[in-house]
């Protein structure tokens, strides 16, 4: 992906055909763009957790995941 963005990311998941069994960590920049964007788009509110399409979106805390890369994670124990 070339830079994430709101469109970039419903774009991934409806053409990836994701479902809630996953989860996607951001690198923390990558995270943040995303998160001010989407604050920016809904008049300053995000739900907890964040979603995009039902997806939820997190920020990497393992510094495995380059700026603008999708890691997918398996939510499904």
């Amino acid at each position: 992906m070339e830079k994430i963005t709101l469109d970039a990311m419903r774009n991934f998941i409806v053409e990836n055909e994701l479902t809630d069994s996953v989860a996607i960590t951001l690198h923390p920049d990558s995270f943040d763009e995303l998160v001010l964007e989407y604050l920016d788009t809904n008049g300053n509110q995000i739900e907890r957790p964040f979603e995009i399409l039902g997806i939820e979106i997190l920020q990497d805390t393992t510094g495995n995941v380059p700026v603008n890369k999708v890691n997918l994670l398996d939510t499904v124990e």
